[in-house]
């Protein structure tokens, strides 16, 4: 390879190459590279090396998919349970409705996202040298010795929005591989949720006429003075063989048939010499389809194609197209906090940042930054990244790998994309959810009775509500459409991007309004509540029932549903529901302090507070705008935020008492998200650290992956909840505000930088830095998005200890165009 590991990014950017030493004998612990579409995982001993392939729309045909539960007409007494507080007898009265609707006590599973195929090289031995993460470029790299001397690199690369993974070997000695092409995983248990074995169901899939395909090309080289005998070696395996190139074998496998069944007839043994001074290579192109090939989304059915052939490509080329394409989108927003000198490996960093090094840990923050936002970026294609991006390595992933919608989507892997520089790759949860709206329909009909749409909690293949039990009655958490909407508003917001707003679009957000009138119970006060209803997935009482009326977190997504639709009316040119939404909007509950002074998870009295959990579903009315009953100078505003802030105190207290994975309190990553950008918008800068070092620290690995418990669980919620939390620290904004350091902790103040932060507004940061001394912002607003400001001026804020030196931008506000324009500010505590 050209580019070695220990030097600098030929980008300029050392800090986007990072090393280990530490192997990764298991899948959760391998390599990743991804396209969006398609992604790639290496990982396992040197002696079997394994690239494990997966795409974004494989999801393993493994379980039923029935309609929503009729569940309406068990409603009234179910709600009366309800309203009585008893928890117990409402759960009873669903298991009851669900039994007769058909459903048993278990859950039904989204179909899980499948491995495609694996690739294993055998035969290789000696001893590894270390892993390397281009994030750059979106390469992976593993590195060894050989036991003859010579050194070894397999390299991965997924050309970014294609189907295509490129692997590639070199050896400076000559080496014997032999390549399986199949699905070596099939040694696991391959029994997912009580559904037949995968096998079976790929089988039975294939037989329908919908299987995909796998095709993989490879070639060997080496030294030009052996051209003739590779020649002679390419012709002797039936495939064209050219005596002016430096070819030892040309090899194509193909899989066409059912993927179980390739696993035996596609191995070939490979032999890389080398020649005088130059080592011998072997390069693979391997193409994934999902079944029945893969429909984008203007409809065009992509046919099964060969990818191109080895021999056109150059891997160096292959680089320098990612460096603009993948790379450039990594390099929109890159974090600096004065994190010191280069460690010489990612674990030495993490060791002394655990040790209490306070550069290392500032270090940390920035890589993790940086990397989160590379594996959400590649694992973001035409849909959003699922549990685990786009990559896969069992047969029995936790919790399907799938999109879980109640928090894991929106707090996780694609919290990133639309703050920190990338909101075009968020309409992908557009394209996720927009294709299943007559599901919603049946799922509000089924279990509400009501018109309009309800989204699921958990989603794969699919939009119908069937995921849920006693313990966790997902189908009346009643928030995933409003959320929808949250993000579709924030595209438009930061981008002025008015087509987002298509007819799909918009049949949504009078699916949202629909729901929100006819599913709500209105008493004769004339407030509407929510009965029953679900705060994810937490419970009153420990161990109890979570049904409960009027989650704060369903009332808080309806409330902000409104504001989302007028903007989303503005960018349309129709207002028609504004009125509707206001009427909505005067007959909500409002928000409640419980007794211990904490925002209430539940507005209604009947049912106290339970802390001890990982979620912080009732912060939402913070993560975003933050909702008008928060802000402004009166009493219940402050009120508000004071018990906000109670609330997020009691949640991080309760974690820090045994931060471990379980059984100990470090679980689920996103609930560190959901604090820390809450604390953020309340100007908690502290607070807001302390969860994201909890997340670079605990939840990323060597390889720089993350996980969904601490050390546990190879997940991509840390990965998109991290950089949208530090980017919430470093900016916050509304249609006409924009809050600079809203949230700047201590430990960063003394020196940092940020680019390529997103404002509402159509506001673009090009860079935010400052020192011990003040600062400066660099921002513009494009043309596209001047109808966002109407009046002009966008009034700027910033966070103590700083004020603005121009005092005339402090008082009317700043009015932005196409041109850069530069904001100086001081620190009022040097004078």
């Amino acid at each position: 390879m050209t580019n070695r590991p220990d030097q600098k990014d030929p980008v300029g950017e050392p800090s986007l190459v990072w090393h280990t030493r530490t192997p990764g004998p298991e899948w959760g612990e391998g390599l990743i590279v991804g396209s969006g579409r398609v992604g790639a995982l290496a990982f396992g001993e040197i002696e079997a090396l394994t690239v494990s392939l997966a795409h974004e729309r494989f999801f393993l045909p493994a379980n039923p998919h029935p309609h929503a539960p009729q569940i309406a007409p068990a409603l009234d007494s179910l709600r009366d349970a309800v309203r009585a507080g008893d928890g117990e007898q409402a759960g009873e009265l669903l298991t009851q409705a669900a039994r007769a609707a058909g459903f048993d006590d278990g859950l039904i599973w989204t179909d899980p996202l499948g491995i495609c195929a694996t690739l294993q090289l055998h035969g290789a031995q000696g001893t590894l040298v270390r892993r390397v993460m281009d994030l750059a470029h979106g390469e992976a790299r593993i590195e060894w010795d050989d036991v003859t001397g010579g050194r070894c690199t397999l390299a991965l690369l997924a050309p970014r929005d294609g189907e295509e993974v490129w692997v590639r070997l070199d050896s400076e000695r000559d080496l014997q591989l032999e390549l399986e092409l199949g699905l070596s995983a099939q040694k696991e248990a391959a029994s997912i949720t009580g559904a037949p074995s995968y096998f079976d169901v790929v089988r039975s899939t294939a037989a329908g006429g919908e299987q995909g395909h796998l095709v993989v090309s490879s070639r060997a080289t080496a030294d030009a003075t052996d051209a003739a005998d590779a020649s002679d070696a390419a012709d002797a395996s039936g495939t064209a063989g050219t005596a002016d190139a430096a070819v030892h074998a040309a090899t194509t496998l193909r899989g066409r048939e059912p993927w179980a069944e390739t696993r035996e007839a596609a191995t070939l043994t490979s032999a890389l010499r080398s020649g005088p001074g130059a080592p011998g290579m072997l390069q693979i192109a391997v193409e994934v389809s999902a079944p029945g090939g893969v429909h984008r989304q203007d409809g065009a059915d992509e046919a099964a194609r060969a990818p191109a052939a080895p021999e056109s490509v150059n891997w160096e080329a292959l680089r320098d197209r990612q460096a603009s394409t993948h790379g450039e989108l990594v390099r929109r927003s890159l974090l600096s906090l004065a994190g010191g000198s280069e460690p010489t490996t990612v674990e030495e960093l993490w060791r002394a940042a655990h040790e209490g090094d306070a550069a290392a840990r500032r270090r940390a923050v920035e890589v993790a930054y940086a990397s989160g936002r590379a594996n959400a970026i590649s694992a973001t294609g035409e849909l959003p990244p699922t549990l685990q991006g786009v990559w896969q390595g069992t047969w029995s992933p936790a919790w399907s790998a799938d999109f879980t919608m109640n928090g894991n989507v929106q707090n996780g892997g694609a919290a990133s994309l639309i703050p920190t520089g990338t909101p075009e790759l968020a309409q992908s949860l557009l394209r996720l959810v927009l294709p299943h709206l007559e599901d919603y329909r049946q799922n509000a009909r089924r279990i509400y009775g009501a018109e309009g749409m309800l989204l699921p909690a958990r989603m794969s293949n699919h939009g119908r509500a069937n995921h849920f039990g006693r313990p966790f009655p997902h189908i009346f958490w009643t928030g995933g459409g409003g959320w929808v909407l949250r993000f579709a508003a924030d595209i438009v917001a930061t981008t002025g991007d008015r087509s987002v707003v298509d007819d799909q679009l918009w049949e949504l957000v009078h699916g949202v309004l629909d729901f929100a009138e006819t599913a709500t119970v209105t008493t004769e006060d004339g407030q509407r509540h929510l009965i029953p209803s679900y705060s994810p997935e937490n419970s009153p009482i420990p161990g109890g029932s979570p049904l409960v009326a009027d989650a704060t977190v369903d009332v808080a997504i309806l409330r902000d549903a409104a504001r989302c639709t007028w903007l989303l009316g503005e960018a349309r040119g129709d207002h028609s529901l504004d009125e509707r939404w206001a009427r909505i909007l005067e007959q909500l509950p409002p928000y409640r302090i419980a007794e211990d002074g904490s925002l209430a998870e539940w507005i209604g009295d009947l049912w106290p507070e339970n802390h001890a959990h990982r979620h912080a579903s009732q912060l939402y009315p913070l993560w975003y705008e933050a909702d008008e009953a928060f802000v402004g100078t009166s009493e219940d505003a402050a009120q508000l935020r004071a018990a906000a802030a109670r609330s997020i105190s009691a949640k991080i207290d309760w974690r820090a008492e045994d931060p471990v994975a379980p059984p100990g309190r470090m679980e689920m990553a996103f609930g560190l998200v959901q604090l820390g950008m809450a604390a953020a918008a309340l100007g908690d800068g502290e607070s807001a650290l302390r969860c994201a070092e909890w997340l670079a620290l605990d939840h990323w690995t060597p390889s720089l992956t993350t996980t969904h418990d601490a050390g546990s669980i190879f997940n991509l919620d840390p990965s998109g909840g991290l950089p949208a939390l530090v980017a919430a620290m470093l900016l916050g904004s509304g249609r006409e505000t924009l809050n600079v350091l809203p949230a700047l902790p201590a430990a960063w103040a003394a020196e940092g930088s940020v680019t390529g932060l997103r404002a509402r507004g159509g506001i673009i940061i090009d860079r935010l830095e400052w020192d011990e001394a003040g600062g400066s912002i660099t921002v513009r607003r494009p043309a596209e998005a001047a109808w966002l400001a109407p009046e002009g001026a966008t009034r700027v804020q910033i966070g103590a200890p700083f004020q603005l030196a121009d005092a005339a931008v402090a008082q009317d506000g700043l009015t932005l165009g196409d041109a850069p324009m530069t904001l100086r500010f001081h620190r009022t505590d040097m004078q």
